[in-house]
């Protein structure tokens, strides 16, 4: 079983060729949002220290934001391409979601920086889930007597006024970390249906100012 995954959705852009084993590739590159000119050639990268054709690939995995306008089309219309030309599974993971992967607290509460009192923000609680774009002073951030575990890529302003409202009635965590765990990312993606690749929709972080105008 062989599996492809594509995050195109933040500046640096990530690839990965997994088989049952593990990562048979993987690779991370800053193209200073220029994923277009990059994003093939990193593919076919993975291919050949594979040796394998990409006929061969059984699933592709992709992360289809908040993030990036442009890299997150680039990610998903490459990925979604090749699994309807070959015939392929594809599976669809949103970046909030696959933040908390990995991570395990009473409240898992996952941000995609935007700005500094609007963030997308995830919070997983039980079978509870929230995913939106949200203020800093939205009542769903309103929590007492709670363990919670805050997770981002950024210490930002939105994250670090998020931890200090929590903090005041709850037991927090603030996990900053370099990256996605994408081995267990891509496995965690894996577990769900596959979708139809027609049926995939971008999740941008400049909608909300798109809708505004």
């Amino acid at each position: 079983m062989k599996t492809l995954f594509i995050d195109s959705s933040r500046k640096t852009l990530s690839v990965a060729l997994v088989n049952e084993d593990g990562f048979v590739f993987k690779s991370n590159v800053n193209t200073y949002s220029k994923h277009s000119n990059f994003l093939m050639n990193e593919i076919n990268k993975g291919l050949n220290t594979a040796k394998v054709n990409v006929s061969e690939i059984d699933n592709f995995v992709v992360l289809n934001g908040p993030g990036s306008f442009t890299g997150i089309r680039v990610g998903i219309t490459v990925a979604k391409t090749l699994a309807w030309v070959l015939g392929k599974k594809m599976y669809v993971l949103n970046n909030l979601e696959a933040l908390k992967v990995g991570n395990q607290n009473e409240v898992l509460i996952t941000t995609i920086y935007d700005k500094p009192d609007h963030s997308y923000v995830g919070i997983y609680e039980g079978n509870k889930v929230v995913e939106d774009y949200l203020s800093i002073d939205d009542d769903k951030l309103k929590m007492k007597d709670k363990n919670i575990t805050i997770i981002s890529l950024d210490e930002c302003d939105f994250v670090n006024k998020l931890y200090d409202n929590l903090k005041q009635y709850n037991n927090v965590n603030l996990k900053i970390i370099d990256d996605y765990e994408y081995l267990k990312v891509i496995n965690y993606a894996l577990l769900k249906p596959s979708i139809n690749p027609h049926l995939i929709e971008p999740i941008y972080l400049k909608k909300i100012d798109a809708q505004k105008k």
